[in-house]
């Protein structure tokens, strides 16, 4: 089964997207150099659409959430 995935996001995303996945690359490597087992990480990178969409959205999302949680401004009324 072959997934076409599309980068949906900028350059500089795709810079620090990469390199998040190397610090936390788990594949395991033969002695010479073939990789044995690919790590979640790049499985995702290379199969998972959605996820790649996902993180780019909470991504781009975060500054405003985080300022949203714990904002310190009003008070937020929860109607039942």
């Amino acid at each position: 089964m072959s997934t076409e995935i599309t980068w949906h996001g900028t350059q500089q995303e795709s810079f620090e997207l990469v390199n998040a996945i190397a610090r936390n690359c788990s594949c395991e490597y033969g002695l010479m150099g073939v990789r044995l087992s690919t790590c979640g990480s790049h499985l995702m990178l290379s199969d998972d659409q959605r996820a790649l969409d996902g993180l780019l959205f909470v991504r781009r999302m975060a500054k405003r959430l985080w300022s949203e949680e714990f904002s310190t401004g009003g008070t937020v009324l929860i109607e039942q």
